[in-house]
């Protein structure tokens, strides 16, 4: 599998599709080791439409941080470009895959092992997937912000947050 060269892309809306397990798995295979676990997370991991962004998290243990990101960047993993990027103590890493001739774009979230951020993406994820309601929900609010003329990513991810927050304050942690 190659990562080429990330391309930012404006909100947008794709339907779900059973497509991004493939894809999720195929790079779970590619960038997993025995000391990195890699999870699917995000709207592509519970069925949810949205942007089309596979969100993988890598997940290190033992202070092992900048061995994460030396593994994931020898693999053609690129810096986040944003104006304001995530921290560099739990940074993203970005890509694209070609994958049975369609693209997909790739956030990999770098993530402690078992940190209280792990935990909430479990629960969530574990959340969304057990309560359709909330993925419909989930979904018309994306379809909202979008028709309000919102389409930068990073205003977009903002209008999307009060709903992700709202959620993570039901699940028990």
């Amino acid at each position: 599998m190659e990562i080429l060269k990330y391309e930012k892309i404006e909100a947008s809306f794709k339907p779900w599709n059973e497509d991004y397990f493939d894809v999720a798995k195929a790079l779970i295979e590619f960038i997993s080791t025995k000391e990195f676990e890699v999870i699917h997370i995000g709207s592509t991991s519970f069925m949810v439409g949205g942007k089309g962004i596979i969100d993988l998290s890598i997940l290190y243990k033992n202070n092992d941080l900048n061995k994460a990101i030396n593994h994931i960047k020898s693999l053609g993993f690129q810096d986040q470009i944003s104006q304001n990027p995530f921290p560099k103590e739990r940074p993203r890493k970005d890509g694209i895959v070609i994958f049975n001739n369609s693209k997909y774009i790739i956030h990999l979230h770098v993530i402690e092992n078992n940190s209280i951020e792990h935990i909430k993406q479990l629960k969530y994820k574990e959340y969304m997937l057990s309560n359709p309601s909330a993925r419909k929900e989930y979904e018309n609010k994306k379809l909202e912000i979008l028709k309000k003329g919102i389409i930068e990513q990073e205003e977009y991810g903002k209008e999307k947050s009060p709903f992700v927050k709202s959620i993570i304050t039901k699940i028990d942690i």
